[in-house]
């Protein structure tokens, strides 16, 4: 679909987009969730309704022991999901209430319901692995049925080396939240504790914490160095803590993984994905090859600073605006801009996208300025038979906010693609990468909308710097975050790293490889303090490099065979997990996932994409 607006409906909005920074908009233009509605009507209700849950897992035990014959592995698989899709609801209602108020009991609530849910059906793998194989194939035969379950039963019985007798699954996974669990709570209540401060600025005092988006892109140099040494020293008062929380993470993580005999915890993270750990290390290590990439993009802005300001550039000037700084977005502005966005995906994604930030249809919390012991961040939840919904913590109105929601919004759009097409519980979940390869691409496609819409020189430009700094480079940003991830796990494993001090050694040499200002930034040989992902969902980072490189080639073949592309694109999104990931790229969309040709055409893009930026920094001197 061609992208169409009325001229004098685009003048006002890029009039708006041109102006100077404004204060965030009011609270009044709030978007809340309607979990009454899609989840349950009372906190009451929703604790009632685990009556019903519980029955489900109750149906699945008492399979316990019994797979007898294809009718029984039948049933066993039905009631075993039917609980999981019941699961998913109670579990989805708490983690927003959760978000909404960090104080609620939802918060333990969801933490315990898992743990049991986890230990009740612990024993299902179990059960499918004490089938031979003869007598598996057996079963299928018998039962047609059992079919629709063949991926989903062959994904058990690959993990066969690593799974424990039942009774041990089921004993870990009822400690879990204290093997495993509380690293997380400390780092988040040490957080919460440290005294970041607030940061003063023509439009008010900024938090240093809950706006830091609007530090970050302030126009005033001031408020941006202040902001960011002082995010630093917050995090540095509490360094001991921090560490001792990442310590203790590695450390049971680790003897989980050698528990379920892996190596070590990142190759039970790589295989879990699908992925070859070999393969995964030696592209990790490709990719800080290739740091001098991220550098080029540091070369290209840091002249954009000089000759604006006539200073050289530090880091905390990377995300400077331009001369004419883009003025606040105003929420209910979000929905057009997305729905022009996605054009170029067909009107099935544009209608599921619409739908999602439809204010009137519940399916969206987003607050304006956020509040008090709220999760400021975003994220979105879904599964089968539920709606899905998305949460956003704090908007304030910057592009990113809205590079945000169209991140998140990818994903809950993607999960009501597939409830919407029938797509069974069992495969309704896969790899992570491949979500995020899916919402990394909205951003990308964001960014160039706005760039090509922008009637200023300098404002497109500011754009096409934001489609690389914000999704472009992240396969990069994603290797450095999972590289550090993997050193901090090794060297702990090899008893080389101890405490604080070595982390930040570990920090400045693998973030030395893809910036050049942490050898001149101080603050930043601590970074790992502020990779809050390391210990809210360890070892996930290296979802956002297989994903980012995924997304850059997602949009090379939306540039060059649109026609071709999108269908097929709709159609994976549409399809759910049945297959391996790198099979369901290969059918969908022909991309070789373990190529080398994958990074190739990457780094091609990129380069591409230098080019035009040194050129037009040229033409516009």
């Amino acid at each position: 679909m061609r992208f169409t607006v009325q001229a004098g409906a685009l003048a006002v909005v890029m009039a708006q987009w041109l102006a100077l920074a404004q204060p965030p908009p009011p609270n009044t233009a709030a978007w809340s969730a309607d979990l009454a509605r899609y989840y349950f009507k009372t906190p009451a209700e929703e604790i009632a309704a685990r009556d019903e849950l519980n029955a489900a897992l109750d149906r699945t035990t008492r399979l316990k022991g019994h797979l007898e014959n294809a009718s029984q592995l039948l049933e066993l698989m039905r009631s075993y999901y039917a609980a999981q899709e019941l699961f998913a609801k109670h579990d989805a209602y708490l983690h927003l209430r959760c978000a909404m108020d960090r104080n609620d009991r939802a918060c333990h609530d969801r933490q315990q319901l898992s743990a049991d849910v986890t230990a009740k059906t612990a024993f299902v793998e179990s059960e499918i692995l004490s089938l031979s194989d003869d007598r598996l194939r057996a079963f299928l035969n018998k039962a047609p049925a059992l079919r629709q379950y063949g991926f989903a039963i062959a994904s058990v019985r690959r993990a066969a080396p690593h799974l424990l007798p039942a009774g041990e699954q089921a004993l870990l996974d009822q400690f879990d939240p204290e093997i495993a669990g509380w690293q997380n709570d400390l780092y988040e209540q040490v957080i919460a504790q440290a005294a970041f401060g607030a940061v003063p600025s023509p439009a008010g005092s900024l938090d240093v914490v809950r706006q830091r988006n609007l530090i970050l892109r302030n126009a005033d140099r001031r408020v941006r160095e202040e902001g960011f040494k002082k995010r630093y020293a917050g995090f540095a008062s509490q360094r001991d803590l921090i560490a001792l929380a990442l310590l203790n993470t590695v450390r049971a993580q680790d003897r989980l993984a050698k528990v379920h005999r892996y190596a070590d915890a990142p190759t039970r993270k790589y295989e879990d994905l699908w992925l070859d750990p070999a393969e995964t290390r030696s592209l990790l290590s490709l990719m800080a090859q290739h740091g001098d990439v991220v550098k080029r993009y540091e070369k290209i802005r840091s002249q954009d600073f000089q000759r604006a300001s006539h200073q050289a550039a530090q880091a905390w000037d990377m995300l400077a605006p331009p001369t004419l700084t883009p003025a606040l977005i105003p929420l209910p502005e979000v929905r057009r801009i997305l729905h022009d966005a996605f054009a170029g995906l067909g009107e099935e994604y544009q209608a599921a996208f619409d739908a999602l930030l439809d204010p009137t249809s519940g399916r969206a919390d987003i607050l304006p300025n956020g509040a008090a012991n709220r999760y400021s961040s975003g994220f979105s939840v879904g599964f089968t038979g539920s709606t899905s919904i998305l949460f956003y913590g704090r908007y304030d109105g910057t592009f990113k906010d809205v590079s945000v929601i169209a991140h998140e919004g990818g994903h809950a759009t993607h999960r009501q693609l597939m409830n919407s097409n029938g797509v069974p519980p069992s495969y309704a979940r896969g790899p992570n990468f491949l979500f995020e390869s899916f919402a990394e691409f909205n951003e990308l496609l964001l960014a160039d909308f706005m760039a090509e819409r922008a009637t200023e020189p300098g404002l497109r430009r500011y754009y096409r710097e934001q489609w690389m700094e914000i999704k472009g480079l992240d396969a990069f940003y994603g290797a450095q975050d999972a590289l550090l991830e993997q050193e901090i796990y090794d060297g702990v494993s090899a008893g080389t790293i101890h405490n604080a001090d070595d982390l930040d050694s570990v920090s400045l040499k693998i973030d030395g490889q893809f910036s050049s200002f942490p050898v001149i930034t101080p603050e930043l040989r601590s970074r790992w303090e502020t990779v809050s992902l390391m210990f809210e969902d360890p070892l996930y980072d290296v979802n956002y490099m297989y994903g980012g490189l995924l997304a850059l080639k997602y949009y090379q073949l939306y540039s060059s065979r649109r026609e071709w592309f999108v269908p097929r694109y709709l159609a994976l999104l549409k399809h759910g997990f049945d297959q391996p990931p790198a099979e369901l790229l290969k059918r969908f969309l022909e991309v070789d996932l373990s190529g080398s040709g994958l990074l190739k055409d990457d780094l091609e893009l990129l380069q591409r994409r230098f080019d035009q930026l040194e050129v037009s920094a040229i033409s516009d001197r």
